[in-house]
């Protein structure tokens, strides 16, 4: 039997939190080769790379050690990848990003164009980090 280690909090006696977790417990090994983040259903993975480095860290992160295993694994699962909701970002320094040239992730049924904005949990950041939107939205409020 393998045993799986919980490091972030479930309801406890929470039996759809723990079947959602049994459920989704293969993801994280799915994703292992890259740094990954969930919190509930929503999972987020990502590559460190040199702005140099940025045509390879796309491949990898499209290759088996992101999406496409991601893709695969909802599919033995019986879910699909929503790649209409996926988000796409390159952060750095202005410097960093200027040497970028990248535009766009491509998956199997969809292209996703990088995004200089993009939603974290109801957070936008922006690709240099700069939170401009995130206080712009709250001084509007």
């Amino acid at each position: 039997m393998r045993r799986i280690v919980l490091l972030f909090g479930v309801l406890q006696w929470s039996v759809l939190g723990v079947i959602f977790l049994l459920y989704t417990a293969e993801l994280f090994d799915v994703v292992a080769e890259c740094g990954s983040n969930s919190y509930a259903d929503d999972t987020q993975i990502y590559v460190r790379a040199a702005a140099s480095d940025h045509i390879d860290a796309i491949e990898r992160l499209v290759r088996c050690t992101g999406i496409v295993c991601i893709r695969d694994w909802m599919a033995r699962n019986r879910l699909k990848l929503n790649e209409d909701k996926t988000q796409v970002v390159s952060l750095g320094t202005r410097q960093q990003l200027n040497k970028a040239t990248a535009q766009s992730l491509t998956l199997t049924n969809a292209t996703v164009q990088f995004s200089d904005v993009v939603n974290d949990l109801g957070v936008r950041l922006d690709s240099q980090l700069t939170m401009a939107n995130r206080i712009a939205a709250l001084s509007r409020s």
